[in-house]
């Protein structure tokens, strides 16, 4: 597998959850959009980048992160989410169509329940969801 590079955006913290245990998984970081550089991306990464769902969308910080990256050619990534919404998953087809535009493969999508205002879904994500995370992150690797 290509070096993964994990990076993220949250309001809540549940995204964040997410990615740590995913960038655990593969023995790297993860990095929140709003605070990092598309030049802190190694060359021929592998991106996963993720977000939770906020009112329909994707999180403005991860959107802008894929935005700004540059085209590539043979690329791959993959998409994670967080959503009080369900298990559809909003963000990371947003996400993963960006990422295609700019030449990459989009090689899976890992969707997790989050909590839902605050009050509804309490406990998510819980152990057994990263666990999930953990393993979407292995099958990554092959």
């Amino acid at each position: 597998m290509m070096k993964p590079f994990v990076v993220y955006s949250t309001k809540t913290g549940n995204t964040r959850k997410v990615a740590l245990a995913i960038a655990d998984a593969l023995g790297t970081e993860a990095h929140d959009a709003a605070r990092t550089d598309v030049s802190e991306i190694p060359k021929g990464a592998f991106v996963i980048a993720g977000s939770g769902v906020y009112g329909g969308k994707a999180g403005r910080e991860i959107m802008d992160f894929v935005q700004s990256l540059p085209d590539v050619k043979a690329g791959k990534a993959a998409t994670f989410e967080t959503s009080g919404e369900g298990e559809t998953p909003v963000a990371g087809r947003e996400i993963a169509g960006i990422l295609k535009n700019r030449g990459y493969d989009v090689m899976g999508h890992f969707v997790c329940p989050g909590r839902l205002f605050f009050i509804l879904r309490r406990g998510y994500p819980g152990k057994k969801d990263l666990d999930a995370a953990r393993k979407f992150a292995l099958g990554l690797k092959k």
